[in-house]
């Protein structure tokens, strides 16, 4: 008899739990503390039960309790995943990523993972209406909301317009606040292009999630209140995670 039934059993017996209730709330905790963090599979139904010594209808009975609660799915032929709740994403005119957290009760988080000026490519340069060539800043940010990862940003600004801008987001000043400071009071997303991709190794390294799970991708254009491009994204949310959530507003 293993570890894992031996204190299951005694549990059992003592509170009136049954088995296969104790079993769930084992696999719950280890849920909740990431233990599966990585790929979010749990191990084959065969090797749960044999870790907990029980037959299948058991495990399975533990399972279905773990469905129920919304913590884990299972993918026909693929094996049992931790289900995250999902996070609501809202795409507005105003779109912030740390007043979307906010309004859901979460902690948002920013690790600057890249900061940098070169010249625009193309295709920076023809998103931020530059000549091809100009200096743009580039900054790379890992996206989290409680301590776990959600996302993983790219943005580009015209370097002409946002002197040391680089500077103060290492000093950790937020992107909005230093905008202001250098002279953009507000602004509003002009666009944003949803579409989806599969991860690199290292994005799902990043972004704590397998290789094989597809991604949510948004291209955006920011502009001011003048209606000049001051930052072009690309950002990749996990799949698995987040619910984009296109709010129709009125722009009059």
């Amino acid at each position: 008899m293993t570890a894992d039934l031996i204190h299951l059993g005694l549990q059992g017996r003592r509170s009136g739990v049954t088995v296969w209730r104790r079993i769930a709330d084992t696999l719950a905790q280890e849920i909740r503390d990431r233990a599966y963090a990585g790929t979010d599979k749990l191990p084959s139904e065969g090797e749960l039960a044999q870790r907990f010594a029980v037959n299948r209808h058991t495990l399975r009975q533990a399972v279905g309790a773990l469905q129920a609660e919304g913590l884990v799915r299972v993918e026909q032929g693929r094996g049992m995943f931790v289900q995250h709740e999902l996070l609501n994403y809202a795409l507005s005119r105003r779109t912030r990523f740390s007043e979307n957290l906010q309004r859901q009760g979460l902690l948002p988080g920013k690790q600057l993972l890249t900061a940098r000026s070169f010249p625009a490519p193309a295709r920076v340069a023809r998103e931020l209406k530059l000549t091809r060539g100009q200096a743009v800043l580039m900054t790379e940010t890992l996206n989290q909301a409680d301590e776990n990862p959600v996302s993983l940003a790219t943005s580009y600004y015209p370097a002409g317009r946002f002197p040391g801008l680089l500077e103060m987001l290492n000093e950790g000043v937020s992107s909005s606040e230093i905008l202001k400071r250098l002279g953009v009071e507000d602004y509003v997303r002009a666009e944003s292009r949803v579409t989806t991709q599969m991860p690199s190794e290292e994005t799902a390294r990043l972004l704590k999630q397998p290789v094989t799970r597809p991604l949510l991708c948004i291209e955006s254009i920011d502009v001011d209140m003048g209606g000049h491009p001051i930052k072009y994204g690309e950002t990749v949310f996990c799949g698995d995670r987040v619910q984009l959530v296109v709010t129709m507003e009125d722009t009059k």
